[in-house]
């Protein structure tokens, strides 16, 4: 088996948006200059939306907590 290429994570905690705002995720996905990018969104009630970039085979990873994935492209 070949690893996939080595990318550093680029991972912004930061929430971009107050909630109820429109947000285009083809824009900021199409602005992306990283191979590998998260972006926080927005918060809407306890929970915290985000936008994930990823160009190429991703590692196999799991996450403890109940999420919820929106595949837009890929």
């Amino acid at each position: 088996m070949i690893d996939p290429p080595s990318y550093s994570y680029e991972t912004r905690l930061n929430i971009l948006l107050p909630a109820l705002e429109v947000i285009d995720e083809k824009a900021l996905a199409d602005a992306c200059t990283y191979k590998w990018f998260n972006q926080t969104l927005c918060q809407v009630n306890q929970s915290v939306v985000w936008i994930g970039v990823v160009e190429g085979e991703y590692h196999w990873h799991k996450h403890d907590d109940d999420e919820f994935f929106y595949v837009v492209e890929g």
